[in-house]
Order: structure tokens, then sequence, then C-alpha cells
């Protein structure tokens, strides 16, 4: 990688760190671009030339989290040898605590909300989430889960995930939570792969 590209990467990286940071604080909306690149430690000029605008750097911030927990959960699934353990080592790799969780889940909450109202930003966030559930159903289709079926899978999965994370933001409980998704994602997920066809 040149020099130029390196700066480049880190550049990007302290603007999505930046952004995650002041998003959660202030929120999708009152978030100010001086308030992100202050944070970033950067210029409103490196800011343009490298995302258009605020919603870009949002996107940019969802990419970076799903690679990062959806190729933790379909590392699990892959180095499970049965659909069953695929299914617990996937439930277990989703409700680890991580720390940066309740933060990703206000955010996430409030662009989606945001994005029922924006025809462009729905559109974007839809074809984003079709690659996360691509992803994931690609992981699940390994155990010759029909792709239709590993699709509802996916689907099934993620909704759940995102139902408890929402209800844990509110209720601040990380046990219930962890429990909802290492006891009922499983066998939601079990249930649903051995449904007759």
């Amino acid at each position: 990688m040149a020099k130029g590209d390196r700066t480049r990467a880190r550049s990007v990286e302290r603007f999505l760190d930046a952004g995650l940071a002041v998003f959660a604080e202030r929120g999708f909306h009152a978030a100010s671009m001086d308030e992100i690149c202050t944070r970033a430690g950067l210029s409103r000029g490196a800011f343009y030339s490298n995302f258009p605008g605020k919603e870009a750097l949002f996107l940019a911030l969802f990419d970076r989290h799903a690679e990062h927990q959806i190729g933790r959960i379909a590392a699990a699934i892959d180095a499970a040898p049965t659909l069953d353990e695929a299914i617990a080592s996937a439930a277990l790799a989703a409700g680890a605590d991580d720390p940066n969780e309740r933060r990703w889940s206000l955010l996430t909450t409030e662009f989606t909300i945001y994005a029922a109202r924006d025809d462009e930003a729905a559109a974007r966030l839809t074809a984003h989430d079709r690659a996360v559930r691509a992803r994931l159903a690609d992981a699940i289709a390994r155990f010759d889960v029909p792709p239709a079926d590993a699709e509802a899978l996916a689907r099934f999965a993620i909704a759940l995930y995102e139902g408890v994370m929402t209800t844990r933001l509110v209720d601040g409980d990380s046990a219930a939570a962890h429990g909802l998704l290492t006891r009922f994602l499983p066998a939601g997920l079990s249930t649903l792969a051995r449904e007759p066809r």
C-alpha cells in the first residue's frame, strides 16, 4: 500500500471513530460535521475528500460494524461441523458482550427511523441490509439448506438480534439479552431449518 493510501486509510478510520462517538452522543441529526472533524482532528476538506456527507459516513460505519459482527458470526458457523453446532456457535458469537453494541444499537435505531422517512436513505440502508443477510445466508447454506431457506433464516436471526439489542437499550439488561440470543435464537433457527420443504 502506497504512503498516500495508508494516510487516507488512517484518515477514514479517524473519521469513522469520531463519527461513531459523536453520533452516539448527539444523535444522527444533531451531530455536526464540525464536531466530527474536531473529534477526528482533521479538516472539513479532509472529510469531504473521503465522504460526500454525514449519511455516507454513517453507511461506512454500518459497513465496518456489519463486517465485524457478521464476520465473527460467519466464522463461528464456518468452524462448526454440523448445522446444530453452527447455530449454537452463531448464537454465542451474536450474544458476545461487546461494549460498543449499545452505542451501535442507538445509532442503528435512529438511522432506521431516519431511513423510514427518506427514500434515498431507505434504499441505501436496504441495500446494505441485503448484503449482510446474503453473507450470513451463504454461511448457513453450507449445511445444504436451500438458498431461500438460508435467506429466511438469516433474516430471522438478524431480526431477533436487532429486537433484543433494541430492548436492551431501554432496560439495560445484558444478561437477559444474552440469554435470549443464546437460548431462543438456536431453538428458532433449528426449528425453521428443519421444517418440511
